[in-house]
């Protein structure tokens, strides 16, 4: 119909500017049209593109790259299982890198790969986050998004449109779904009255799966992210950690006051969920597949996660009351899935790998990252999130445009962080992730996030806290850095 329609007017566009008349105007050959520019020939060029840490990614590719070798005369050799890149290794035999977001300042930090410069990646198709901050690196800009991250409530529809908890709700004067994490403990607590098993709350951690350490970042940014200031797990003037800090105690506090008896690793998290045995599931949003067996009779419903009528300043060390809730905006894994250009290809092969960048990042390849289940992304543009899933059949149970919703307003929300990616942030998060995961299992949140905070301590003054420094500022993006880190160990 849309088809139809757009024909019919141009139809009527064109009677009206020539009349109703059969014969042909008679008026002065129109001038030359403008010659569209042919596509870029790069015969003769061979790129390489691996996958760092996760093979998938270049699996995808692989399937991606026909029709940018067809149009541009270049040839791609996919390297699937690069033993370099499935150890966190640059191979420089390889020209395009498929990395996790987290990675970006442990290659700046080592020169192993090349920033882009003034690169067209659609960005007015994306929430501005992608452009402004996942993608750079201080003023620079580094990579293209391939996929993202972000975390969802989770709920079975009929468990909340029932009697009883409704009135449940009603008589504790809350509705759903909860706008604070203050009300999502209330709902929960009453909840529990008729039964226990409210949410599936992971406590532990699966190889590659940090569900426990990025549900209490997430609902630490609602808290502890201020307006007014760059920093969150730092501070940007000293290197100081602030994970120790009254934000951070707090939301972990909360969330073992939630904790479910029993320990729960993500996967089994999310089996509670899909067997039953829970109503309500905080998980990442690409996992829509997992949240429902094929029998399920209710719809699995998602919105966004709680946010916050207060949040933390640190220079004051107290609570300011916001006029609206704050969300939480936090986009696990350092922002997603980026390709990057290492560093040192000759001359000639730049303008192809830069034209091969923007291509694996395109409308083109887009639907193909999101529905392709080999490596689980959410999608980084608008018009796909506002329309749910690529394709239905992902999570025929899962309300797919509420899922799109739920993962827009967060994504787009105010005062976004994005996940840890100075160097040595893998280690940084271990080493949170540790503290988190004692905690929920009932050790003092406080003094665990103490000894987090010291390792994090050590950690900076082993690599340097000048340098450090400089990667915390530029992976934060708007602080005002030197162009040149300094040295090592400094």
């Amino acid at each position: 119909m849309r088809i139809a329609a757009t024909t019919l007017m141009c139809l009527s566009l064109v009677m009206f500017a020539g009349g109703c008349n059969s014969e042909a105007p008679t008026t002065e050959p129109q001038a030359a049209q403008t010659q569209v520019p042919a596509k870029p020939s790069f015969q003769g060029i061979k790129l390489k593109v691996a996958a760092l840490e996760d093979p998938a990614m270049a699996q995808i590719a692989a399937d991606l790259i026909g029709e940018w070798q067809a149009s541009t005369g270049g040839e791609v050799e996919i390297i699937t299982n690069s033993a370099s890149g499935a150890q966190g290794e640059i191979d420089p035999a390889v020209d395009i890198w498929l990395v996790r977001g987290q990675k970006l300042g442990e290659l700046i930090d080592k020169d192993s790969i090349e920033p882009l410069g003034d690169l067209n990646a659609d960005w007015t198709k994306r929430p501005p986050v992608f452009e402004s901050m996942v993608t750079r690196y201080g003023p620079d800009r580094f990579g293209v998004p391939l996929g993202t991250r972000m975390l969802v409530l989770v709920y079975r529809e009929s468990t909340f449109k029932s009697p009883a908890n409704i009135e449940t709700m009603k008589q504790a004067g809350l509705v759903f779904p909860p706008r604070t994490w203050d009300d999502f403990d209330k709902l929960v607590a009453a909840l529990k009255k008729s039964a226990p098993g409210v949410l599936a709350l992971p406590t532990m951690a699966d190889a590659n799966d940090h569900l426990s350490l990025d549900i209490f970042l997430a609902r630490a940014t609602a808290t502890g992210k201020h307006r007014d200031h760059f920093s969150f797990l730092f501070s940007s003037e000293t290197m100081e950690p602030r994970i120790a800090g009254v934000p951070f105690s707090d939301s972990l506090i909360a969330l073992a006051a939630l904790k479910p008896p029993g320990n729960l690793t993500p996967s089994q998290a999310r089996a509670a969920f899909r067997d039953g045995q829970a109503n309500l599931l905080i998980d990442y949003a690409e996992n829509a597949s997992k949240w429902a067996r094929p029998e399920e009779q209710s719809k699995i419903g998602v919105v966004a996660l709680p946010g916050s009528l207060r949040v933390f300043e640190p220079d004051r060390k107290a609570y300011d009351k916001m006029e609206s809730v704050q969300p939480s905006t936090y986009l696990p894994g350092g922002g997603g899935y980026l390709a990057v250009l290492a560093r040192g290809r000759k001359k000639e092969f730049l303008p192809a790998a830069k034209d091969l960048l923007v291509y694996l990042a395109s409308d083109s390849t887009a639907i193909s990252w999101a529905a392709d289940q080999r490596m689980t992304l959410c999608p980084t543009r608008d018009a796909m999130l506002a329309a749910g899933f690529v394709d239905p059949r992902i999570a025929p149970k899962v309300e797919g445009g509420a899922w799109g919703e739920a993962v827009l307003s967060q994504i787009t929300g105010e005062n976004p962080v994005v996940g840890l990616r100075i160097p040595q942030s893998a280690e940084f998060l271990a080493e949170l992730e540790s503290a988190v995961i004692a905690g929920l299992g009932g050790k003092p949140a406080g003094a665990e996030l103490e000894i987090a905070a010291k390792k994090w301590k050590q950690r900076v003054g082993a690599f340097g806290p000048q340098r450090l420094k400089w990667h915390y500022r530029r992976s934060l993006v708007r602080p005002v850095t030197d162009a040149k880190a300094p040295p090592p160990g400094q």
